[in-house]
């Protein structure tokens, strides 16, 4: 087993704030060496590789993420009533179960399925097959339409990443331990466990706060525990549970106390198992074609009887 503690090199840091694809167009470089040192920029580069790059590694697979996300003020406000325009925020909390599918062999057309549901009873279901797409939210209907782009990539891409944004997250105070984990990876090959633990000093160079992200240069990271079982030549990850607990500024002057866990697993499925999966998993065949407005300009030269100006 390898330590690492919380001071890294010059080159570990650059890789942790960017994380890229880095695997080669022949398949992926084997990542093993690094992994088993337990480099931090080696792990967040191996977890941010895209789902396109997942399944052409593993193929025919099954996806699930679990996560559970809350942020609570700590203590009470100093007054009962906010002032006019003074910010409140309130506990909030979610649960959300995402399910993924991949049934499609390499170079042929899509076919998948997406369910993703929480604890508010929310959620949507989403079939891909035959070049159409077949949708559902929670309690509706199923409508479909032909498939016209691959905004599927995106949610296919947000469940691969789930687990390399958690440990981003947890990275400025972040220490690894790998333990090689023989033919537990990909069709019986090794795999790496990286058991994630606090250390001691926080490193703010590992910081990720660009975009969206950037609340995170306010975070402190106060807990994380957890391990990812990646598989040790591609570096993709077959299960995780990790979970970080941090605190940032509360916009009324009590702090914010978050609470990250993400659970996963990826499993290879054979095409025909994959496809029976999708195929039984709903009346998504009985849909009904999705519902929409005749387009205005269509409408207005219908109505005016070619009368308006083009």
């Amino acid at each position: 087993m390898i330590l690492v503690g919380a001071a890294c090199g010059d080159d570990d840091d650059t890789a942790a704030q960017a994380p890229t694809n880095a695997a080669d167009e022949g398949g992926g470089s084997d990542r093993s060496a690094a992994l088993q040192n337990a480099e931090l920029g080696a792990v967040l580069e191996a977890l941010a590789q895209d789902h396109d790059r997942a399944r052409a590694t593993i193929g025919p697979h099954r996806l699930g993420i679990q996560a559970a996300l809350a942020l609570a003020p700590e203590g009470e406000p100093k007054t009962t009533e906010p002032a006019v325009g003074e910010p409140r925020p309130v506990a909030d909390a979610v649960k959300d179960d995402i399910r993924i599918v991949w049934a499609s062999a390499p170079e042929s057309e899509p076919r998948l399925s997406i369910s993703q549901h929480n604890d508010h009873d929310h959620g949507r279901d989403v079939v891909v097959a035959d070049e159409r797409m077949y949708t559902r939210h929670e309690h509706r209907n199923w409508y479909v339409q032909p498939l016209q782009s691959d905004i599927y990539e995106l949610w296919l891409d947000d469940a691969q990443h789930a687990v390399h944004d958690v440990v981003s997250l947890a990275a400025p105070r972040l220490q690894l331990a790998a333990e090689a984990k023989s033919g537990e990876g990909l069709a019986g090959g090794d795999a790496i466990a990286i058991a994630l633990s606090l250390a001691d000093t926080t490193d703010a160079k590992r910081i990720v706060n660009d975009g969206t992200r950037a609340w995170r240069a306010d975070a402190e990271i106060t807990a994380v525990e957890g391990e990812i079982v990646l598989d040790a030549r591609s570096g993709l990850w077959l299960r995780a549970d990790v979970r970080v607990r941090y605190a940032v500024p509360g916009p009324d002057g009590r702090p914010l106390r978050g609470d990250a866990h993400i659970r996963g697993s990826v499993e290879p499925l054979s095409p025909e198992s994959a496809t029976a999966e999708i195929d039984n998993a709903s009346d998504w065949q009985k849909a009904e074609p999705l519902l929409e407005r005749t387009r205005y300009e269509v409408e207005r030269a219908r109505l005016l009887d070619g009368l308006a100006g083009r």
